[in-house]
């Protein structure tokens, strides 16, 4: 019997009535052209049109016909047509296969359009043959059906009926079957499309790349300057917490506001990583030059004798230079503060034309412990991104008995919401 169900499998099989689904559309599409085919045919044979103004309407017929082929959302149709109905696997264009974007694809998107108007109405045609043949056939030993034997001689009839419809079905899939091959070659992305969609994804993943290294910086400098900050504070405060209830008090304090202010960075953070693509990130905090009066204020609680040296008018420098400029600063205090201890730490800021010049020195190794920094770890990797994307210039290292971050901002062109 397993030969039984593999003849009449096609009958039974999903696909193939989804295949059937298809070449009934390219019989469809096929109708309009066929019908204006026939009606210039009509008014030429009629007399109603001469062969010259016959063969002018016909032209523009014609090229209105294949302007449809070449439209820009044939493609997409097809595509979703060959995926859902010929289950084939028509690879996409990173997400943009909807529009042709070159003209061997429009020009692929026409011919298997053609493909699709030729095979459907082939198989229409064939079709209002073969079921009415199959049920004259099926029927014929109870009716008189000319040129069909009547009676016991039309025994055969039915059988051939039967086996009519079958082949049609197994015809029909077939067919889909061939197209769904032929789909991903010819509706698929051609190798300039290929290429467009290798370098759209190496785009998004480098986007992907740069936010993620843009909220690793924002946390640690933040949050790592606000730990750093706080531990010290809280040694000094534990040191004179009977001797000076006073300096305990600022002490404790500052530890509040420096752990409000990394919540608000962290809460900042954490909203951006929350939210899906394509939705609005929480407010991004926007501590700037005009806060660094608290950030030097929590650092000299912490026991650092930090000096402060500006000249020019920062109320001058541009918003995104002024966050950076804000960031590096503080990223170099959690490093004398860390690396050094409460060492005296020497800012200027020099906010020239066009130009922000941020410089932090202090000396290495006051705490008297052996450690020595010979490179700036991810502190100073953070800072040189920050100077990196304004384009400007870094420069960090020991010099003589020192550690000095100088750094060169530019504001030519910068805007205040920045890159």
């Amino acid at each position: 019997m397993g030969w039984l169900r593999l003849l009449f499998a096609p009958l039974t099989d999903g696909a193939t009535w989804r295949r059937a689904l298809h070449l009934l559309l390219g019989a469809v599409v096929a109708l309009p052209y066929g019908a204006l085919g026939w009606l210039f045919a009509l008014a030429i044979g009629s007399g109603g049109l001469d062969v010259v103004s016959g063969t002018v309407l016909l032209a523009l017929a014609v090229a209105a016909g294949v302007a449809v082929a070449f439209a820009p959302g044939v493609r997409a149709l097809e595509v979703t047509a060959a995926r859902a109905l010929l289950d084939a696997a028509v690879p996409g264009t990173g997400g943009r296969d909807a529009t042709p974007t070159t003209w061997s694809a429009r020009r692929r998107a026409a011919g298997w359009l053609a493909l699709n108007v030729v095979a459907g109405a082939v198989t229409v045609l064939v079709t209002l043959v073969v079921v009415p043949t199959a049920i004259a056939l099926v029927t014929a030993p109870w009716r008189d059906i000319a040129p069909l034997p009547a009676g016991a001689a039309a025994a055969w009839c039915p059988v051939a009926g039967v086996a009519l419809v079958v082949l049609l079905a197994h015809a029909v899939s077939a067919t889909g079957a061939v197209l769904g091959r032929l789909a991903p070659g010819v509706l698929g992305p051609d190798r300039r499309e290929r290429l467009r969609a290798e370098l759209a994804a190496a785009q998004r993943v480098a986007d992907d790349l740069a936010v993620r290294n843009r909220l690793a910086r924002e946390l640690h400098d933040s949050v790592g300057h606000a730990l750093t900050v706080t531990t010290l504070q809280a040694e000094a405060a534990a040191r004179v917490l009977d001797g000076d209830p006073e300096f305990a008090r600022r002490a404790l304090g500052a530890i509040a506001d420096a752990g409000r202010g990394a919540l608000a960075d962290l809460d900042h953070v954490l909203g951006i990583l929350r939210d899906g693509p394509g939705e609005s990130p929480p407010t991004a905090p926007t501590a700037d030059l005009a806060d660094l009066p608290g950030l030097l204020d929590g650092a000299r609680t912490a026991g650092v004798d930090v000096r402060l040296d500006v000249r020019g008018d920062l109320g001058a420098v541009p918003a995104v230079v002024s966050r950076e400029a804000y960031r590096i600063v503080q990223e170099s205090l959690t490093n004398a503060l860390r690396h050094a201890g409460p060492v005296p730490v020497a800012v200027r800021l020099d906010a020239g034309a066009g130009q922000l010049a941020v410089d932090v020195e202090n000396p290495l190794g006051h705490k008297g412990s052996t450690v020595e920094r010979t490179s700036g770890g991810r502190g100073v990797a953070g800072m040189a991104e920050r100077v990196r994307v304004l384009r400007g210039e870094l420069a960090a290292g020991r010099e003589g008995g020192a550690w000095r971050v100088a750094a060169r901002l530019p504001w030519s062109g910068a805007s205040g919401s920045g890159p």
